[in-house]
């Protein structure tokens, strides 16, 4: 069996072709790095490589008229002729034995390219493409992916999810494409993966020359049901509530009805919990109630998911869908605890309950914000008579510079070129830049005095009415004019601990929404509604995502990756094959 140590190729300036060490800058396909050894995440690779392999030596010499190449040991390599392969011998270094029935670090004459697998990663539904997918070939085969919260050994792990190593690796642009460069010759496995959506594929490339993935065949999973053995889904828990419908986010990116089940039944992978319902109407003034779930047997939320941290810990994300009010019966420490752990959370409008605490019934409510969150996370306000009756749009401006700073925030950067690429700024009236906001809600202000928290959208203070046209109903846009008197975050983000180092002990992840979610008039949900049915049944998927669930979807695979700091580029998150 031969050997190998993984090396980059690329074609440099001269007219042969060199086999570029893991430590110098050859065989870059894009400018995202690898994971660092001691980030808590993968295993260190070469910045800004596709392959994610060990560092070698020396290299052999092109054939000369095109043939396939295979690198060699310092000592020199073993030439079969002109034009022909050459065969390395076995490095002494300890690298991985190249998988039985490929070719591996094959190198291209003049008359080649490099060995590729090109193609586009698109969300489970086909539909719009994703950024920041890993897309890899494993040194090892693929093991299977730890359920609900790692915990142990694994805990606040990256390279937890991606035991099995690469022979080459790379990450999709925000445009969801990609190119992986120096890919084994035959037949090989292709996984695309972001945290725990995981799919894997079998692609036969040929040598030197570029093997293209026909468009739309490279989807995340919606369902396990007929996958592959090492295909995977996350495991999703939403809590319903009466003013938003969450829950029909995962049936308009692909996922089908058979993956939504009640509570923690373990045949699907979106668990549906009851949460609650405004008492009388009266927003967060008066204390909400139990809601009363379409889907049966759908468990309260705050007897079922959020009492203990262990009811929480076997999902990997928890949507908390806007009650009406503020949260009935939250428990805010719990929700901390879990995050801490490494979960991962996404709450619309009224749950601001749980990260500021309740605002308009102080007085009566039984929980309170943790001591480092409220003020800390943001500068919180009580909805207004006309900010909680507002149906109508505001123009919102995504943040691509970090909060406090004029340095570049990369994520904002990348989300405003992947909003541009779907089609979702400048629509209903708003200017070109801006992504349209339906239902606002104004209470939380990220302010550079908010060092934990990283704003995604703000309203932007110049357009739309900020709830003076308080009576426009959820068909009229209101008339995206008149301003709001201040910036409001619309969408931020912050990781846990808050009390970490930037970037040192991160291990989960929040967003806040302060909007309802589906509010935009063209989503006719009906699973929140007197009568209506069950979710999926009740969710309309007719028109696909509006622009300000566009938003979500992009947020909701972020959540699902890797926790790193605001500051830097996400890396690839493939560690290099064991040694």
């Amino acid at each position: 069996m031969r050997r190998f140590s993984i090396f980059f190729v690329a074609a440099c300036e001269s007219a042969c072709v060199l086999m570029c060490l893991a430590s110098s800058g050859c065989g870059k396909s894009n400018d995202r790095p690898a994971f660092p050894a001691d980030s808590g995440g993968a295993a260190s690779g070469s910045s800004g490589s596709s392959s994610g392999g060990s560092s070698g030596s020396g290299g052999g010499d092109a054939g000369g008229d095109g043939g396939l190449v295979l690198p060699g040991s310092s000592s020199g390599a073993v030439s079969f002729g002109e034009g022909g392969v050459i065969v390395p011998p076995a490095p002494a270094d300890g690298g991985i034995a190249c998988p039985s029935g490929l070719m591996c670090n094959v190198a291209c004459g003049d008359a080649g390219t490099a060995t590729t697998i090109t193609g586009k990663v698109y969300d489970p539904a086909g539909k719009n493409p994703l950024y920041n997918v890993a897309v890899y070939v494993p040194a090892t085969g693929l093991q299977p992916l730890p359920k609900g919260v790692p915990t142990g050994a694994d805990a606040c792990s990256c390279a937890a999810l991606f035991k099995a190593g690469a022979l080459a690796a790379t990450a999709t642009d925000v445009d969801g494409s990609f190119t992986l460069t120096n890919v084994p010759v035959g037949p090989v496995t292709l996984v695309l993966q972001v945290g725990k959506w995981r799919r894997a594929i079998k692609v036969t490339t040929s040598a030197c020359q570029a093997n293209a993935q026909p468009d739309k065949s490279l989807t995340l999973p919606g369902t396990l049901a007929g996958a592959g053995p090492d295909d995977n889904m996350p495991d999703i828990a939403v809590s319903t509530g009466q003013a938003d419908s969450l829950e029909c986010l995962m049936t308009r990116i692909g996922v089908p009805a058979t993956e939504y089940v009640a509570g923690a039944a373990t045949t699907g992978h979106v668990h549906i919990f009851s949460g609650g319902q405004g008492n009388g109407g009266n927003g967060p003034v008066a204390i909400g109630k139990a809601e009363t779930n379409p889907m049966p047997a759908a468990p309260s939320s705050s007897a079922a998911l959020w009492m203990t941290q262990d009811q929480l810990m076997p999902y990997d994300i928890a949507l908390l869908s806007c009650e009406g009010g503020e949260t009935f019966n939250a428990n805010p420490a719990v929700l901390e605890s879990y995050l801490n752990a490494g979960g991962r959370a996404f709450a619309s409008h009224f749950h601001y309950a749980f990260f500021g605490g309740p605002l308009g019934t102080m007085q009566e409510q039984k929980y309170a914000a943790p001591a480092d969150w409220g003020p800390n996370l943001a500068s919180w306000n009580i909805d207004t008579p006309a900010g909680l009756n507002f149906m109508g749009v505001v123009g919102a401006t995504i943040d691509t510079t970090l909060n406090g700073t004029t340095m570049p925030f990369p994520k904002g950067v990348a989300l405003q070129k992947w909003l541009t690429g779907v089609g979702a700024l400048g629509t209903d009236g708003v200017p070109a830049a801006d992504v349209a906001i339906y239902q606002p809600r104004f209470n939380a202000s990220v302010l550079p005095a908010n060092k934990p928290s990283q704003p995604w959208i703000t309203s932007d203070p110049t357009i739309g009415d900020g709830g003076a046209n308080a009576d426009a109903g959820a068909g009229d846009s209101g008339g995206a004019e008149g301003g709001t008197s201040s910036s409001q975050a619309m969408y931020f983000s912050f990781d846990t601990p808050v009390t970490s180092d930037a970037g040192a002990g991160y291990c989960g992840r929040a967003v806040f929404s302060d909007l309802h979610v589906t509010g935009n008039p063209r989503t006719h949900d009906t699973t929140n509604a007197a009568g209506g049915m069950a979710p999926p049944a009740g969710c309309d998927s007719a028109d696909g995502l509006s622009p300000q669930e566009k938003v979500l979807e992009f947020m909701l695979f972020d959540l699902s990756s890797c926790v790193i700091a605001d500051t830097v580029v996400p890396p690839i998150p493939v560690p290099s094959p064991p040694r």
